[in-house]
This record gives structure tokens, sequence and C-alpha cells, in this order.
């Protein structure tokens, strides 16, 4: 079990910013793999530094994990649940811009949201317990403030403004779990970025065609 730390005090904060980041993406990525499956020397490789400085910063395996835990919950707090215009009552607008807010992170951060999801798959042996706790209400308040004082006027007659949004959230999760299986490195997703961009606003196009007035 893990309680919630200072992400800014720990010692891998004074790496060089372009090192550190890769050493939270190698986590991450491995990570998403589950705790006890997750190899140290895949970390190191995938970062480029040495196993030796790995543990010289963290000291063990657990506590990496601790610290991207937690890396992640500030982030998610911070670049994401913190940036959500929830006073634009438009729910594509509300939508779309939750999916760039989502595509921005993701493009640092490849591996973030499968990494969280992952997070989720608990074990008793696992040390997420409090992870889990401190989150999981963060996300489903977010998710209820999605679909909260929505303007259901600017549907067209006959279209139920309930079952359509459900229609474009399902839609979007759908497309955000095929990015994440196609996306195996940081340099995957900066490649494929505009593509994704392009591909998501036709998606809104569509969306605002068939739904709205």
């Amino acid at each position: 079990m893990t309680t919630r730390i200072d992400v800014k005090s720990q010692k891998i904060m004074s790496m060089e910013p372009e090192k550190r980041d890769r050493v939270i993406n190698a986590a991450m990525k491995e990570f998403s793999k589950g705790y006890k499956t997750a190899s140290t020397d895949a970390i190191v490789r995938d970062a480029g530094i040495s196993k030796g400085l790995l543990f010289h910063y963290f000291g063990t395996k657990e506590k990496l994990y601790e610290f991207i835990l937690w890396y992640t919950f500030d982030i998610m707090e911070s670049e994401y649940f913190g940036l959500m215009n929830f006073e634009q009552r438009d729910i594509l607008e509300r939508m779309w811009q939750m999916t760039l807010l989502k595509m921005d992170l993701s493009y640092k951060y490849p591996a973030l949201f499968e990494f969280i999801a992952a997070a989720y798959a608990l074990g008793k042996d696992d040390p997420t317990d409090e992870f889990a706790k401190f989150f999981k209400p963060k996300q489903t308040d977010i998710i209820s403030k999605i679909f909260e004082n929505i303007d259901t006027t600017l549907f067209k007659d006959g279209v139920d403004p309930s079952k359509a949004t459900n229609i474009i959230w399902w839609s979007m999760v759908g497309y955000s779990d095929l990015q994440v299986g196609e996306v195996k490195k940081l340099a995957d997703y900066q490649k494929e970025y505009e593509r994704y961009l392009t591909e998501i606003k036709d998606y809104f196009d569509i969306f605002r065609k068939v739904f709205y007035k």
C-alpha cells in the first residue's frame, strides 16, 4: 500500500527534464504491463540510462512505481481535470476540449492513460490501493460533470440528447482505445498526432451534422 507523496520533492525532479521524461515514459510503458511483471531492465533500456542511476534516484522498484503513480495523479489534476471548462454547455465543444487535453497529454506521455487503466487492476499484493482511493472518486466526479448542465436545445427535434451524448462519448472512448493499441513508443504518437487530430475533428463534424440543428 502506498500513501500520497510530494512528487516535486523527489530526487528525480533534479534530473535534466528531457532525460527525466524518458525515464517517466519508459516506466509508464513498462508498468502498464502490471507492477509484478514490469522489468526495471526494460525501463533503463528504453530510457537510455544505467540501472545504477535508476536506483540512485529511487532505491527500489516499488519506490519508482509509487513515484509514477503520484506523478500521474498530479498531471491529471493539473493538466486534465483542472483545465476542463464545464461552463461550456455545448456538449460537443466540451468533449472536443477534453479530447484536445487528452491528446496533448498523450503526446507528452503516450502510455499515461494505459498506465492508469493498468493501475485499476488492483491485487492485494500490488502497492496501488491508496492511489485508487484518490483517483477513482476524482475520475467519477469528472465523468459525471461531463454530462451535467448541457444545452439540450442544440439537438435536432426527435433526437434524444441523452442517447446522442452516449453515442458521442462511446465513439471517443473507442477511438482513444484504438490509439492506445497503435502507439508503441513516444515517436509513434508524435508522428501520428496531426492525423489523429484531423480524424477526430472529422468525427465531431459528423456528430454536429447528425445530431444538431
